[in-house]
């Protein structure tokens, strides 16, 4: 049952991500191979509207994860993998509740900063990656984690993240179509159906108001990757409700 829901889940997300990157493969390849057909002739076009798609599609596919990853290494803080036994309770937390939402435990990593935060990614399967902060770990409590983690596990589960990733690499095109009005209170709602306590998030939410999310790094494009805006007062922002709005929100259901 895992894995039918697990290939469900692979398939929604790369049918998304496809859908995602096609303005951005097929438009520049669809000018440049008119523009050379007419110039040099039909069949060079037709060869450049293809090395164009192909050079195109595969930075997308090859490159958001890597751009993803190298602003958390290029971050100028410590990044790394999380240690089972170091990490014990992040590790058993995050496998216990893959299980219960139906998705494989993704790879777990730690970033050193004070910010309250964790993100998400992973444009190709098999490269899913869940980063926590240190400071999310040392200052939550096991609920107030645990409603963090559901909501960032809960993403794979949704089928977005691979569109969400691949975004990264398509310099924001894109972006309406994915982050609409209302996507964290969205997300925020269902990851309170796996953990059946709002008060938990909503505490989360206000100790990342309180002590800070910034995560040192970070850029726009990736910002929609984390649970909080990353980058306090950057342009991000207007693609994010304000914490103290989400509280809110979970406060009447």
């Amino acid at each position: 049952m895992e894995n039918t829901i697990v290939g469900m889940t692979h398939g929604r997300q790369d049918r998304k991500a496809a859908a995602l990157a096609a303005p951005f493969v097929f438009g520049p390849a669809l000018v440049v191979g008119a523009v050379t057909g007419v110039l040099a002739g039909p069949a060079v076009g037709a060869v450049a509207f293809v090395v164009v798609v192909a050079a195109l599609a595969g930075w997308v596919y090859w490159g958001a994860d890597r751009l993803v990853r190298a602003s958390l290494v290029g971050s100028g803080v410590a990044f790394r993998d999380a240690d089972p036994q170091v990490d014990a309770r992040l590790y058993n937390m995050a496998e216990g509740l893959a299980t219960t939402i139906g998705v494989r435990c993704p790879k777990l990593a730690v970033l050193e900063s004070d910010g309250l935060n964790a993100m998400v990614s992973g444009a190709r399967r098999g490269r899913e990656l869940v980063v926590v902060t240190s400071g999310l770990l040392r200052d939550l409590n096991v609920v107030e984690l645990e409603a963090v983690l559901a909501e960032v596990l809960y993403r794979l589960r949704r089928g977005e993240v691979a569109a969400e990733t691949a975004l990264v690499a398509t310099f924001g095109l894109g972006r309406s179509y994915l982050l609409g009005a209302g996507r964290d209170t969205r997300l925020d709602s269902e990851a309170v159906r796996i953990t059946r306590y709002p008060p938990a998030l909503a505490s989360a939410l206000e100790k990342m108001e309180a002590k800070g999310s910034a995560v040192p790094g970070q850029g726009a494009r990736s910002a929609h990757l984390w649970v909080a805006d990353p980058l306090a007062g950057s342009d991000a922002g207007r693609w994010r409700m304000s914490l103290s709005a989400r509280r809110e929100a979970l406060q009447e259901l």
